[in-house]
């Protein structure tokens, strides 16, 4: 049985977030190159979704754009989570750090778990209007890069971050090319 569920969290998933949470900073705090900063401790689960559901509407931080996080189950299990960022003009999105970002647990990587969560991400950005979708991987991230480029993205441009590492910068579209 292979039972799939892409939605947003629930204060029924704490122990699954946690298992998910666990295995990404446990190959963060080994020196995985790709982990994202992102990726921190969460001591209270009910105060994170908390945030988790004020950052969808009005986030604290008004550099930030609304985003709503969703998680994709296998079975009960977390085996990723992506998220939607709204508006581009906030922070640095319309140069790093783009409208979706996501991440996928060691355990379920290579399975084209990603690829399905990315077109479900696609289809939140059309339902939206957003005809075009900012993308960013580094640039030798080849496995983020194929399954960017698996969905359709296009690439755009490198871009050199402050910390001298590169980004592979991609474009999809959500409609059809005219």
């Amino acid at each position: 049985m292979n039972e799939i569920e892409i939605r947003r969290l629930e204060g029924k998933d704490e122990r699954e977030f946690r298992i998910f949470l666990d295995a990404l900073l446990t190959e963060k705090n080994e020196g995985f190159k790709y982990s994202s900063q992102a990726i921190r401790p969460v001591s209270d689960f009910n105060l994170y979704l908390k945030k988790l559901y004020q950052n969808e509407k009005c986030p604290s931080n008004p550099d930030y754009s609304p985003v709503i996080a969703y998680y994709y189950f296998k079975n009960g299990s977390i085996c990723a989570k992506i998220t939607c960022r709204w508006d581009l003009t906030k922070g640095n999105l319309s140069t790093e750090g783009g409208h979706i970002g996501y991440v996928t647990a060691p355990a379920f990587r290579g399975q084209g778990i990603m690829s399905e969560l990315l077109k479900f991400a696609l289809d939140k950005f059309k339902e939206r209007q957003i005809e075009d979708v900012f993308i960013t991987a580094l640039e030798d991230n080849l496995a983020s890069r194929a399954t960017i480029e698996k969905v359709g993205g296009r690439l755009d441009s490198y871009y050199e971050k402050s910390d001298g590492e590169i980004l592979a910068r991609y474009w999809i579209r959500t409609v059809g090319e005219d």
